[in-house]
């Protein structure tokens, strides 16, 4: 009779734990995390991303200019990782809010190294493929055929839309913080991570020039317009990336904000759509991107948004139970 009650005890408490939380294929144990470790998805993340460039600057330091000088950034920048997971833990006051909001800053880092590692692999560009790629798809050049319908208001509303995208993601993330929604916040800023770490690693195994430089001899309209293309010309001017155009990153940030806004926060959700596919069409207008860089954005942001949900999943399964 006590054997019997032992045994139903046990039924109901493995009948507790909710199937959808035990899935058959889980993520690896070092991207998980434990419930020891200072180590949120983002961390762990950024860890891999680093970790990964690192040992690419070292195998292939040879292709790549300051490679000492990066590999110096790299370490510190593990370091502060480690230390702000250690301060989130003790609840050091602004360290621990600066842990969980670095991602965001540490990107534009990412993105500006890309100029540096681009050839890191391959001495060349690969644009014809794209460039063949967008014309068997639509029959014409996206960014030469785009440029007929140009004007003054239309170019300034596009290269203000371009220049929104990063604060998409910080906007969202606010909102999601303020109102203490942090298990959100947190699956938001891993799926932002997960995305622009695919696209990172993409840029240096298939280097894209972009239409601006490769397409330039068929422009034949001057994209003119008011304060916002000053601004965004200047940008391009003396911090353009050479490199670092497929995939999208500023599509693929973007649709992960949207992707996001619609789980998380739905009304957001419907201003945020003219925006972002603003955004989109933004990158192909402002002869940033080809069009097929646009759709490898939206496939990078739908992975990121998924491989982020899952890992945060999975890491709050692992510390509840």
């Amino acid at each position: 009779m006590e054997r019997r009650r032992e045994i139903e005890v046990e039924r109901k408490s493995s009948a507790a734990v909710p199937p959808a939380l035990c899935p058959s294929i889980s993520p690896p144990p070092w991207l998980r995390g434990s419930v020891a470790s200072p180590l949120n998805v983002a961390d762990r993340l950024t860890l891999a991303y680093l970790i990964f460039s690192t040992a690419l600057i070292i195998v292939c330091r040879r292709n790549i200019p300051q490679w000492a000088t990066l590999i110096v950034i790299h370490l510190g920048l593990i370091v502060m990782i480690f230390g702000l997971a250690y301060a989130r833990k003790r609840s050091v006051p602004v360290l621990s809010l600066l842990s969980h909001w670095y991602p965001p800053l540490i990107f534009l880092f990412f993105f500006e190294e890309i100029g540096l590692t681009v050839h890191a692999i391959f001495p060349g560009w690969f644009d014809e493929y794209l460039i063949n790629a967008d014309y068997a798809v639509f029959g014409v050049h996206p960014t030469v055929w785009i440029e007929g319908f140009s004007n003054y208001w239309l170019t300034e509303y596009m290269q203000l839309a371009y220049t929104s995208y990063f604060l998409l993601t910080v906007g969202l993330g606010a909102y999601l913080w303020i109102r203490g929604r942090r298990e959100d916040f947190a699956v938001f800023i891993a799926s932002t991570c997960a995305a622009y770490y695919l696209c990172y690693v993409i840029f240096i195994l298939f280097p894209i020039e972009s239409p601006h430089h490769t397409l330039r001899h068929l422009q034949s309209v001057e994209l003119s317009g008011g304060p916002f293309t000053a601004f965004i010309n200047l940008i391009e001017k003396h911090g353009r990336v050479h490199g670092g155009a497929f995939p999208s990153a500023h599509v693929a940030g973007s649709v992960v904000t949207l992707i996001s806004a619609w789980r998380f926060a739905r009304r957001a959700g419907y201003w945020l759509t003219p925006l972002v596919l603003s955004v989109c069409l933004a990158t192909v207008y402002g002869r940033y991107h080809y069009a097929m860089d646009v759709f490898a954005g939206i496939l990078m942001a739908v992975i990121g948004c998924w491989l982020g949900r899952k890992l945060c999943s999975a890491s709050q399964y692992r510390s509840r139970y």
